[in-house]
């Protein structure tokens, strides 16, 4: 049970995304990389300070959890699978970041993601709050029941960045999560952090990874 309240966070991996069109990622795309608990990635010239001791996924992990999540969220709707494999084309899971291994016997294991999703297709998505309009549309849609979310987004300004950010509440398992999104449009990309806590403390960590968050450009 613990182990898949644990997955929460990696679920929205798999419903993070807007589309199922078949743009292509430009040749020059990075993932990025960790180095010293700092992620570079230098397609978005890019840099965001980690935790010591956290744990980052591989890309081969990152991949696995999401396909677990996708059995999830989908459950048995057909349509929602064919969106959530169709994104896969469109969309880059850079990062994930847990406090503790994946399984660990811990309560909740708080976690950071980001998420880059192609937007070229979409000239009507000019910041990140019209992307979250779009996201929220597809989460309600998803087989997890959320408590609340937010239906207006909070403008926020993170290293002379804008992004915006939205909240939302899920208990699972008779465990409530929290999670925060902030998006911003970044070299024809909505670029998405995602952080997922039970409480103040793991919040206040998790904040200060999103305060790190600098676009060099």
């Amino acid at each position: 049970m613990k182990k898949r309240v644990n997955l929460i966070g990696l679920l929205l991996l798999a419903i993070f995304t807007i589309s199922c069109s078949n743009s292509n990622k430009p040749k020059n795309f990075d993932y990025g990389s960790v180095v010293n608990n700092k992620y570079t990635n230098s397609f978005f010239d890019l840099e965001i300070n980690l935790p010591a001791n956290w744990v980052i996924q591989t890309k081969e992990q990152t991949e696995n959890l999401v396909k677990q999540g996708k059995d999830v969220v989908a459950g048995d709707d057909k349509n929602m699978k064919a969106i959530l494999n169709a994104s896969e084309i469109n969309s880059a899971n850079l990062l994930v970041v847990f406090q503790y291994e994946v399984g660990a016997a811990v309560e909740y294991n708080p976690n950071f993601m980001l998420v880059a999703e192609n937007i070229k297709n979409f000239p009507g998505i000019k910041n990140g709050s019209d992307y979250l309009y779009q996201a929220r549309k597809l989460i309600m849609r998803s087989q997890l029941q959320y408590d609340s979310i937010d239906e207006e987004f909070t403008k926020v300004i993170i290293n002379n960045t804008e992004y915006y950010a939205m909240n939302a509440l899920l208990n699972y398992l008779d465990v409530g999560i929290r999670q925060t999104y902030y998006s911003t449009i970044q070299n024809g990309f909505c670029v998405s952090a995602i952080i997922s806590y039970i409480n103040d403390e793991q919040k206040a960590e998790l904040e200060e990874v999103i305060n790190s968050i600098n676009f060099k450009k």
